[in-house]
């Protein structure tokens, strides 16, 4: 067959067809709206929750770094000063630590120098104001109103002065009058009070020193790979004190990077599926149309081309429609919605969404390569039908052959003969709903696993730890003992508390011998000390109690947290009868097979009075005769002395005391310590709440603290009140994300409406003759409404199989936060009910429809 050149007919012919056949174009128009609108407001909305993601991260780090090093030597400076990668680096130093006020004296709050880049660029984002100086005297500071009230401060502002004792890098306590040059609120370390450089130069300390130095870095790019980090740590040859860090973003910006990829792909993937089905379901329902059309001259090429003319009116106005759409519900629909839905603008700020040309650029690209690509198909199948192919054909039937039915079974057998007879169909409309539920699985999941409440954990998960900050001072004499018996009794007796769980504390030594303590010993020194271990081992040797440690005890129902944090199995009974022990790493290069099995000796710590500290001077059963005796049914006790065997090693820092010593923090049970060392002191004290984040029970547990005799000893850590900063960090975050989900379920189902109605539309012929045999109206609802169930059904086994598999791999490659993977029942449940409902709705309300266009004879002689 000859080829005509006759473009301009086929334009005319394109433009007449998207004119005259409004019905089945309308949908095709919908699916391309539905694509370009679905691309532009992920892409829109998307960069707005990735934006605020960025800034949940900047605030909760304190500042706009990649990465931090602590202690950075002359050789490892000049090394990232010149390194290319490295956009801009600032210097944080430790430079004393002030111990008390004239309103507080158990302040426990670090003196920190920032330099210029540190405090002017890096860390400025993450302040909300400052008012007045950064210090430049030596007497200066830059404090917080939330530091100031910790400090026993509260009132203070710029340009008042105050007194305090403050100890240096040499352990010297200095007291001094400090003037507040500036104040200033946000994000970061609020109770710290900033000093100047001046300060730090004469504090003692040093930038080279693990304790004193952090180098914070902005290498001034999104994405680095583990291979890259590793190199770059490998670069600065570190010493064994030394360790570089990697802020979450920036550790997991490549798994986060390819997830964010993932995500992008399943969504054109959801806009393709819907846009070839419904352009196969319209050219399958022309067929014959074709066929005469070849009858007459026209070419499959020229088809093709026809084909092609439609789908680009159909689709640049689709395309042009869908993003006008996008900007109105991603500019002002979406704003309100969740403003309606409880956003606090007050505290969290205002929802800011910015029209990035990109993404005009991308989503017209992306769109138009989704109807290409869908386009591709359903015209070389209109291209290759013949004549006489298209002469008599009628929609696939699948195999021919007879099945037997039973009463009651009929309409089931119809639905599942309806599905299996174009399995390439029913399988796309069971993928594009599988496709958009997964994605709305996905990023459910991953948008509350970076809730507020799933950040904030602690040990044991508690409300609240209470301590006594007075232990914490050198001077014996001015500990006191805050947690008593009756202060936790009157605590568990607060209305909402359910448990508390004190954690006993005494301090010991530990005797210097050659299988254990040596080998400890050396290992601490080599990671914390800045003096020779060989310089002290003599003294450590003769006076063991110049070098003292501390002993912690458990109640029984806390092993099973403490058996949790080693990643070993230890015996319980030994353990809570005193024969085995647990020891604190310290971040020592220790593994648990060099410590387990081997014995560690303690000795209770006697002061320079002669008198037991935490009740040291009180006998224990065989110590101190010269025999020797079991304590706590299980721990030998000689002279004094108690012998553990070691079962292994925590990292859990809750399992300290008021202050680390140079000799292992030994865990043993609160028995065995009250039986060893007489009436130790409580340190600090888990709270359990009935109800989890319950305000009414916090506020009535800090006026127990408040009303307490010694009250400015005390000091917490809230659930609650993280939590709380947490949520002022994240701002609309959260809800941000849920309207991203929520536009990702309703493409899913409006994908799903367009497919479906699309399929009942090229069925009609089918259900008239079906219902010229006899079908009544009620028969052919039950009818439609089992294969929208069979649908839903095979869409939701898709989702809980390959969506949930898909779901998990990005949550992993995405949880900076280390989050446990858990699907939100609610919201899954929520979208599984209402798909459900829109599976069986949607074909009863197209049946309906297509009822109301005329009598049986009208709808078979139109598609006839």
């Amino acid at each position: 067959m000859l080829a005509n050149n006759n473009r301009k007919v086929i334009d005319r012919m394109a433009k007449s067809a998207v004119k005259n056949q409004k019905g089945k174009n309308l949908i095709l128009f919908f699916s391309v709206v539905l694509a370009s609108f679905m691309l532009f407001s992920i892409f829109t909305v998307g960069i707005t929750y990735f934006k605020m993601n960025r800034l949940q991260n900047i605030r909760l780090n304190g500042g706009v770094y990649d990465a931090v090093m602590y202690g950075i030597t002359e050789e490892q400076l000049e090394k990232c000063e010149a390194d290319p990668d490295i956009d801009r680096a600032g210097i944080i130093a430790m430079s004393g630590y002030i111990e008390s006020t004239e309103g507080d004296d158990t302040v426990d709050a670090s003196c920190i120098w920032a330099d210029p880049v540190s405090w002017d660029e890096i860390m400025a984002p993450a302040r909300d104001w400052v008012k007045g100086e950064y210090p430049q005297s030596e007497n200066e500071v830059m404090v917080t109103a939330e530091g100031l009230e910790k400090a026993g401060l509260k009132g203070l502002t710029v340009g008042d002065s105050f007194s305090a004792g403050y100890r240096d890098g040499e352990g010297r306590l200095i007291q001094k009058e400090f003037t507040i040059s500036g104040m200033w609120d946000g994000y970061g370390t609020k109770s710290a009070f900033y000093v100047s450089e001046e300060f730090y130069r004469q504090s003692g300390y040093g930038i080279s020193e693990v304790r004193c130095g952090i180098y914070q870095m902005d290498f001034g790019k999104w994405i680095m790979t583990e291979k890259e980090q590793e190199a770059f740590i490998e670069s600065m040859d570190l010493g064994k004190q030394q360790a570089i860090y990697f802020t979450g973003d920036m550790g997991y910006s490549l798994p986060i990077f390819l997830g964010l990829c993932g995500l992008i792909c399943v969504t054109c993937l959801c806009a393709c599926l819907v846009i070839y089905n419904i352009l196969y379901l319209s050219v399958a329902g022309n067929v014959r149309y074709y066929g005469l059309l070849q009858t007459v001259g026209m070419t499959g090429r020229q088809i093709r081309r026809l084909i092609g003319r439609q789908m680009l009116f159909l689709g640049g106005a689709g395309i042009l429609t869908g993003i006008l759409a996008g900007c109105g519900v991603s500019f002002f629909l979406f704003p309100s919605v969740i403003r309606f839905l409880g956003i606090r603008s007050g505290t969290a700020g205002e929802i800011r969404i910015t029209l990035n040309p990109a993404v005009l650029l991308l989503t017209v690209l992306l769109t138009g390569a989704t109807v290409w690509i869908s386009s591709r198909k359903p015209a070389k199948m209109a291209s290759i039908v013949s004549p006489v192919e298209a002469a008599g054909y009628q929609p696939g039937y699948g195999k021919n052959g007879t099945r037997r039915t039973h009463r009651g079974k009929l309409l089931t057998g119809m639905a599942l003969d309806q599905i299996r007879k174009d399995k390439r169909k029913s399988a796309v409309i069971m993928v594009s709903l599988a496709a958009g539920m997964s994605v709305f699985l996905c990023l459910s999941t991953l948008i509350e696993s970076q809730g507020a409440r799933t950040i904030v954990m602690n040990h044991m998960d508690s409300d609240m730890t209470i301590k006594n900050d007075t232990l914490k001072k050198e001077d014996p004499k001015e500990r006191e003992d805050l947690l008593t018996d009756d202060f936790l009794r009157r605590l568990r007796a607060v209305e909402g508390v359910e448990k508390v769980y004190p954690l006993l504390y005494g301090q010991i030594t530990v005797p210097w011998e050659p299988e254990f303590s040596d080998r400890w010993m050396r290992e601490f020194y080599a990671k914390w000390m800045y003096t020779p271990y060989e310089d002290d081992v003599e003294e450590y040797k003769e006076h063991p109690e110049n070098f003292a440690s501390v002993m912690i005890g458990i109640t029984e129902e806390e092993f099973p947290y403490l058996q949790e944090t080693m990643g070993i199995e230890i015996d319980r009974e030994d353990f809570l009868s005193g024969k085995t022990c647990v020891l604190y790493r310290n971040d020592l290069e220790l593994e648990q097979s060099d410590v387990v099995g081997k014995e560690i000796t303690c000795g209770r710590y006697e002061d320079a009075s002669g008198t037991g500290a935490a009740g040291a001077d009180t006998e224990v059963a065989g110590a101190g005769t010269g025999g020797e005796a079991e304590g706590a049914d299980g721990a030998e006790q000689e002279d004094g002395l108690c012998t553990f065997r070691i079962a292994g090693m925590t990292d859990e820092g809750y399992y300290t005391g008021p202050v680390l010593g140079c000799p292992p923090t030994v865990i043993v049970s609160d028995t065995v310590i009250k039986e060893f060392l007489g009436d130790p002191c409580v340190w600090k004290a888990q709270v359990m709440y009935e109800e989890e984040y319950d305000e009414t029970t916090e506020n009535a547990v800090k006026e127990l603290i408040g009303n307490s005799e010694g009250a400015q000893g005390f000091s917490w850590e809230s659930k609650l009140e993280s939590m709380q900063e947490v949520e002022r960090a994240q701002g609309n975050m959260k809800e941000v994300g849920m309207g991203i989900a929520l536009i990702l379920a309703l493409i899913g189902i409006l994908n799903y409406v367009n497919t479906v109605t699309g399929n009942i539309q090229s069925r009609q012929r089918e259900l008239a003759v079906l219902e010229s045999v006899g079908m009544t109206d009620r028969q052919r609802n039950r009818l439609l409404v089992t294969e929208g169930l069979f649908f839903a059904a095979g869409s939701l086994l898709i989702t809980a199989t390959a969506g949930l598999g898909v779901t998990y791999v990005i949550f992993q490659s995405m949880n900076y936060m280390q989050a446990p993977f858990a699907v939100p029942v609610v919201p899954v449940a929520g979208m599984t009910l209402f798909i459900l409902a829109v599976c069986v709705g949607i074909p009863v309300l197209s049946g309906v429809r297509m009822r109301g266009k005329g009598s049986v004879v009208e709808r078979m002689r139109e598609n006839g």
